[in-house]
């Protein structure tokens, strides 16, 4: 039977009146729309409490019977602006040393170890304004882990001891950012706020971190925890299976007696002289290969009005694709590929910038100044006819309905989010403060455009031709500043060159919210529902999210071409491109509206519409219509330039991110070197990229995944909108999926690669001889205990590096186990070899593991596998890999916890030694040599064969 969900705009509105709950140094919006509870999504079955703590800790509890791990975060009002300047990285070097242990669990590695043996994580990070630390763990070992958590806050160790280890773990985490062009720009950015406090070095190194004349760190350190971890300035989130009673009791047991200083808590004050920072035009001289525009506005911290929403009403203006954007308007002259706006309101504290972030074409590069100028002037025109309200009940309608279905996600991240959120937001709109659009305010709304003028304005040239006369300390990046001449400001005030408009009005917003499917018809399971030649879909209703009027389709056009030709492969990701570009005012309008839509490559095509299932049906019919593309030959170069440019900026990536990109080229089939794919590219032509679009539209077997709420007449009308798109005349290929390396006994591949990035990166994978379930569980079991001892021992003990770990990949059947590092101090055979030596040294502790920390461990791996999907997403991810890999049993996870819960301990000991023990295991070696360590050597392996190409790989290797 049909359900609707009649739901009006007027359902969320809160009730008026003043909060209960005090929050120091956030101002509040009028007290007319605010809420004088918790808001919470009606979506949200779970149950909540607010209270304050005896000690001024702002605590939210979350009780929800179906979770297998709970969790917690507290967040504190300090952060990167109260850095002592003699010690500059303070916030974030007491952040890492928190974890080392207390008066009352003194041990350095027993918060890691604990969570380990109990199937948990944690984190923290440290940004301007909050410290936010984080945790979850089993259900069972949750009150232990308060316990020690809490007591972070209440007596660490912050052993002097550990200073120069700690020193250096920042050190590391800076290094591997030093070259990554955000922080560059964040780091100029800041250093033009003059004498603001937002104008430091905020991570910290060795050179800012450390014993001074008139400043000690150690003393320093203690002296920052003291003087600002007071309780009035937390604010505590918990998420459990327990009855919101009980999580009260743990709350006020272990939280309640952190000492309250009854500080104020930090804010900034000092003003910016707009006359040193504005109506400034910054080139700089990126390390990747990039050609941006950004116009950055600095505007006043309005975080207060989050209620009435300004600076989204304004970003939501400059954003739109519709007809007469400078979106649309630009691409249509082919100067831009993309252009996007967004606020962060708090940034520097008492000021924030308003951003618009676009990337150009070769001929927008000799075109800057007018783009900039078309910005400035679609600017005044929203000054003078947009401030209008039918807006805000557009964006307000899109907020609504994202609330009203909002979905649950990861415990560790919601305790995280919802911490971070009480520091910015009266506790009762902690949930909703990003969905919450209580009136329109023009006077809002005005004061956030009046600052969008050149006196608040820097226009940044970002490319590798930009003329250069600084360099940045602490950063890889040149630039040289300008001032904007005052002729080129007065030409933003004429009238525009381009035909700019306000944006019509959304056409996609759903209008009904009928529910299709029921729970009982999911227990059913995946069926074939539709099927003719060359054409089949298969659906699954949700089970546990049937409520919902949302699902996603899956639209795969399998083709045979892209396995054998390069060109093919090329073509796709190129087709991907201009198709998100050619559609980008669709997707646009589908996004606000609720859904989602995209073109990827794979094997052939895929298509995937999500979302809202009201207006789907439009939306796949529009996109389908649309889904080969027509381009000029200036739109195809343009495209080519990306994708080349796309691949040399690989080579600037983190070195690790570079290994483990490296290591899914070597395990899956169908891959080619980055030069061969530049080659390839550089002499494709449009007549053959057309020819292939073509190509794989005719010949080709399309299948589709539906899930969620979806009926037999809407999956008709899918196939439908699939036929009417595609050929009449088709050729239906067999199904084709991506093969594997087949390894094989004594096999050890080793790829040798200088990168132009600093740092060395080393993957050493071995592989279980034996394919199947049994050895995949054992390393699911083994993973956690070998990267927490790997971490403890490189990164926390030796200081080796920020980045290392251990890790398991799945090679299809196979099961592979592999340490890996990131370091800035140690060269590639000198890493090598602390690798080699570190497995026997592991080995010694896992022998000598005993039962009862492997049952923890067991039981942590199972709880982590059996844990409920937390929404749609969750619920679909295994049945989609099934479903790609032609398992239709869709019983792969299934078989998994099987395995492990008969997995025993010799199991594990026994998967160790034939894999990384073992000589004769088939291996993966992965060496990324920075630009520190080009006089050091590779390292050598016994019997290694060195590839130079994947085409030698290819030539070499079985694949199953």
């Amino acid at each position: 039977m049909k359900k609707l969900v009649a739901i009006s705009v007027l359902s969320l509105a809160v009730m008026t009146g003043c909060s209960s709950h005090s929050q120091s140094g956030v101002k509040r919006p009028a007290p007319s729309v605010l809420s004088q509870k918790l808001v919470v999504s009606p979506n949200d079955d779970r149950a909540y409490q607010t209270l304050t703590l005896e000690n001024g800790i702002e605590v939210i509890l979350v009780s929800d019977p179906s979770v297998d791990k709970s969790a917690a975060a507290l967040s504190v009002g300090v952060g990167l602006l109260q850095d002592p300047m003699t010690q500059q990285g303070m916030a974030h070097y007491l952040e890492h040393m928190l974890f080392l242990g207390t008066e009352r669990f003194p041990d350095s590695r027993g918060y890691s170890d604990f969570m380990t043996e109990n199937g948990g994580a944690h984190n923290a990070y440290t940004w301007l304004d909050i410290t936010n630390y984080m945790f979850k763990v089993n259900n069972n070992a949750y009150d232990e882990a308060l316990d020690r958590f809490s007591d972070f806050f209440k007596s660490p160790k912050l052993y002097p001891e550990y200073t120069e280890k700690e020193k250096n773990a920042v050190n590391a985490e800076w290094s591997m950012r030093r070259e990554m062009d955000f922080f560059g720009q964040f780091k100029l950015a800041r250093n033009m706020l003059g004498e603001h406090p937002a104008n430091r070095f905020l991570p910290g190194n060795l050179e800012t971190l450390g014993d001074k004349e008139g400043s000690k760190l150690h003393a320093e350190t203690v002296a920052f925890y003291q003087r600002y971890y007071s309780a009035n300035i937390m604010k505590l989130a918990m998420i459990s299976s327990e009855p919101l009673e009980e999580m009260e009791k743990k709350a006020r047991k272990h939280f309640s007696t952190i000492e309250n200083k009854n500080i104020e808590k930090p804010t900034v004050t000092a003003q910016l002289d707009f006359s040193k920072i504005g109506q400034k035009r910054i080139h700089y001289k990126p390390n990747e290969d990039v050609k941006q525009l950004k116009l950055d506005f600095t505007i006043k911290n309005n975080i207060d009005q989050f209620a009435v929403k300004p600076n989204y009403f304004v970003t939501y203006l400059l954003s739109n694709e519709m007809q007469g954007s400078p979106a649309q308007v630009l691409k249509e002259q082919g100067l831009i590929s993309s252009l996007t706006a967004g606020a962060s309101p708090d940034l520097y504290g008492n000021y924030g910038v308003l951003s618009i972030d676009i990337s150009l074409t070769d001929k927008g590069m000799q075109n800057r100044e007018l783009i900039v100028a078309t910005v400035m002037q679609y600017i005044e025109l929203i000054k003078h006819q947009g401030i209008d309200s039918k807006y805000f009940d557009e964006i307000r309608t899109s907020l609504n309905n994202q609330f009203l279905f909002l979905e649950k996600g990861d415990e560790f991240g919601y305790v995280s989010s919802l911490t971070d959120s009480m520091q910015k937001y009266p506790v009762n709109h902690a949930i909703n403060a990003n969905y919450y659009y209580a009136e329109f305010d023009k006077g809002a709304v005005k004061q956030v455009l009046n600052q969008l003028d050149s006196k608040h304005l820097r226009v940044w040239y970002i490319s590798k031709e930009e003329p250069t006369e600084s360099q940045l300390h602490f950063y890889d990046g040149k630039y040289k500043i300008t001032d904007i001449p005052e002729q080129e400001i007065a030409s933003w005030s004429e009238p525009s060159q381009m035909a700019l408009q306000l944006p019509s009005i959304n056409r996609l917003l759903p209008e009904q919210f009928a529910i299709k499917t029921t729970a009982e018809q999911a227990k059913l399971g995946v069926q074939k529902v539709y099927e003719q030649p060359g054409l089949a879909i298969w659906h699954t209703p949700s089970e546990r999210f049937s409520h919902q009027p949302k699902g996603s389709l899956h639209i795969y056009i399998n083709s045979p071409k892209r396995m054998a030709d390069i060109n093919t492969d090329i073509s796709l990701a190129l087709w991907s491109d201009l198709f998100a570009i050619a559609q980008s005012k669709l997707q646009t309008e589908a996004l606000v509206a609720g859904m989602s839509l995209s073109l990827t490559p794979s094997n052939g095509m895929v298509m995937r519409v999500a979302g809202f299932t009201d207006k789907q049906s439009e939306l796949l019919t529009q996109s389908m219509k649309h889904i080969r593309v027509n381009v000029s030959e200036d739109d195809f170069t343009q495209a080519v330039d990306r994708y080349v440019r796309s691949l040399l900026n690989e080579g600037k990536q983190f070195p690790i991110y570079q290994a483990f990109g490296q290591l899914g080229k070597m395990i899956q089939a169908g891959q080619y070197d980055t030069q061969a794919l530049i080659d390839a590219a550089q002499s494709l032509t449009l007549e053959q990229f057309n020819a292939i679009q073509d190509g794989v539209l005719r010949d080709n077997q399309v299948r589709v995944f539906s899930y969620g709420n979806y009926n037999q007449d809407d999956l008709n009308q899918v196939a439908q909108a699939i036929t009417d798109a595609l050929p009449e005349e088709k050729e239906h290929t067999n199904y084709v999926m991506t093969k594997y390396w087949q390894p094989k006994a004594g096999e050890t591949l080793v790829w040798q690669q200088d990168i132009d990035v600093a740092d060395v990166a080393i993957i050493d994978m071995h592989v279980h001889p034996k394919p199947g379930y049994k050895q995949k569980a054992a390393a699911l079991i083994l993973q956690n205990h070998l990267k927490t001892n790997i971490f403890d021992t490189l990164r926390t003990e030796e200081q080796l590096a920020y980045a290392v770990g251990a890790t398991v990949r799945n090679i299809d059947d196979y099961s592979a186990l592999g340490f890996y590092i990131q370091t800035p101090v140690m060269d590639v055979q000198s890493m090598q070899a602390r690798f080699d030596t570190y497995k026997q040294e592991y080995a010694k502790k896992l022998a000598q593991l005993d039962e009862a920390t492997f049952a923890q461990l067991k039981s942590a791996a199972l709880v982590s596998l059996n844990e409920e999907p937390k929404n749609l997403s969750d619920e679909l991810s295994p049945l989609l890999t099934d479903w790609y890999r032609e398992r239709f049993e869709y019983d792969s996870k299934e078989k998994l916890v099987k395995a492990v819960e008969l997995v025993e301990l010799k199991d594990v000991q026994s998967y160790y030694q034939q894999t990384m023990l073992n000589p004769d295991a088939a291996r993966l070696n992965i060496q990324m040599r920075g630009t520190k360590f080009t006089e050091k050597p590779f390292a050598q392996l016994p019997k290694q064969t060195k590839l130079v190409t994947l085409e030698e790989l290819y030539k070499r290797i079985t694949l199953q």
